[in-house]
Formats: C-alpha cells, structure tokens, sequence
C-alpha cells in the first residue's frame, strides 16, 4: 500500500527523471532521463545501496526545491546545492533522516543539475520510465506546489549514514566519436562558444564552419552534433529528437555526456577525436569509478 510521503512546497525548477526510456525509438520517444547521468545514480544510490536507473529522482536544474516529509523518511541529495533541514544546514552526499513534518530546502547552485531521492518513493511510469520529458510532456506531471510523493514507507533508521567518495572531475576537451564526416576535422580543430543549453540539446555560435545543407533524415541519439545548415552546430541532449536531417559529425563519447549537461551559455568547449574503441574503455573505467564510489553505502533490503 503506498502513502504520502513527502508534498512539494515549491518545485523549483525540478522534474522527475530515472534512467530513461529505452527500445522506444523506432515509435519516435526519446530516451529522456537524467541529464548528469552520474550525479543520478550516486543519488539513488545512496537511498537503494546499489546501481539501478529504474529509481526515480528529482533533477533539479534551477531555483529552489521546498519538500515537507509527511512522515519519517530517509533520503539523499548529491549534485551543486546549498540545503538545510529544519533551518540547518546540510551537506549533500549521504543518506539522512528526516522527521515528520520536517521540512527539506534544496537550493540550486550550479554548475549542472543536483538530484534528490527517496527511500521508498515511487512514481508512475510510461513506457516503462517515470523521466519526464520537457519538450514532449511525456512522462511524469510537471512538479507544482502541492504535488504529492507517494510511496512504501520504510522503517530507515538503520539507513542512515552512508554516503558517496566524489569521482574526480574530467577535465580537457570534449572526446567525441566521429562519423567520417570531412566538415568533423575542421569542427574539433575549433573552439566554441555555448549559445544556449537545455534538456534538448546545446547550441553552440557559428564561426564560419559552413554548413552542408539538409541530408536525408536519419537516426539520432543524445550526444550527438548536427551541423545546421547555417553552420550552427547541435548537441543533442535526452530530451532532444531522435530523427533529424542535418549532418551528424560525432558523438559525444559516454564518459564525457555528463560534462556536456553542465556548460551554461558563454562557455568555452573544445573537443578532441577518439575512436569506438578507447571510447568504450574510457565508459567502463569511470563506471568502475562509479561503482567503487558508492562501496561506503550499506546494502538498503
């Protein structure tokens, strides 16, 4: 039986997002879900004891998030943030307990998205994914004063005190992987300035890259840089569109897609080409990093 256990006194500028939706593709949903991948999964991981993108979350990418407990819980917050509980002032990455009644402020202090979970929370699916998508409103309510988090209460006590070592940053360029494109070379030759940024994608300011016109529409995925026409290039973000007819010069390579959801417009982004080989590496060495993060979180049952 699930009960209330926390309402939103203000929603900031929040969403509730899980790994995404996966296999839908081909009947044209987008992936969606958490834009910092990482800074997810250490979140629900700290409220789960494991990794597991099914969990749902509040990405939090603005303003400040307001949630009164209606009863005892536990829960974590890991990402850029200033938050009290109760007026005190706490800092995110552990697993923390919370009294009814007690009131949680999670203010947004970037860069990048911040992410607070619950033990026992559970939020209704489509498709599979509770990810609410912010271009096509699929998925889950858009959050407002009000809004109820519902769930099985847990008996967390024992829970409480874990907590996450921080991954070290990446710094440098932005590795992509490349289609084969000719115009690609010239773009990581390049640095470029953010124009805009969002859950769909990243614009970039043209500087003279000319654009190659519309190609036949094809396949496309979050990371991946359209060249528009008017030489404007696109990183396509999880809530961006999964077909489009501009050239595709690369993908962002998986270990560097966190980084991508952090830029904010005036920033500066270089990139550099690697293979799908050392890409690949590049992925399972950070989840590896990922995994080893997280050892100091007790096994939740």
């Amino acid at each position: 039986m699930t009960e209330l256990l926390a309402a939103v006194v203000s929603p900031g500028l929040s969403t509730i997002q899980d790994g995404g939706r996966r296999g839908h593709a081909a009947v044209g949903v987008p992936a969606s879900g958490a834009l910092h991948r990482e800074r997810y999964l250490l979140a629900t991981g700290l409220v789960t004891g494991r990794i597991d993108d099914r969990v749902p979350a509040l990405e939090l990418l603005g303003g400040e998030l307001v949630l009164e407990f209606a009863r005892a819980g536990v829960f974590g917050v890991v990402g850029p943030v200033h938050m009290t509980l109760d007026d005190q002032p706490t800092a995110p990455g552990s697993t923390m307990a919370a009294s009814a009644g007690s009131q949680l402020r999670v203010r947004w202090a970037g860069p990048g998205p911040a992410y607070v979970a619950l033990v026992g929370w559970q939020a209704p699916a489509v498709l599979g994914s509770v990810a609410t998508d912010t271009f096509s409103r699929l998925g889950g309510d858009v959050l407002q004063v009000g809004s109820r988090l519902v769930g099985r209460s847990v008996d967390a006590g024992q829970l409480v005190g874990g907590f996450h070592r921080p991954l070290p940053d990446e710094h440098g360029p932005l590795r992509i992987v490349t289609t084969g494109r000719p115009e690609t070379v010239a773009f990581a030759a390049r640095s470029w300035q953010v124009a805009h940024a969002s859950r769909s994608g990243v614009r970039l300011v043209p500087q003279g890259l000319p654009g190659s016109g519309s190609v036949a529409s094809g396949p496309t995925l979050p990371g991946a840089i359209q060249l528009t026409p008017s030489g404007e290039p696109i990183i396509l973000g999880p809530d961006g569109g999964i077909t489009g007819g501009y050239p595709v010069l690369g993908v962002v390579a998986a270990v560097d897609r966190d980084r991508v959801s952090m830029v904010a417009p005036g920033d500066e982004l270089s990139f550099r080409m690697v293979d799908v080989d050392a890409a690949a590496r590049l992925r399972h060495e950070r989840r590896a990093r990922l995994r080893r993060s997280l050892a100091h979180v007790r096994q939740l049952t």
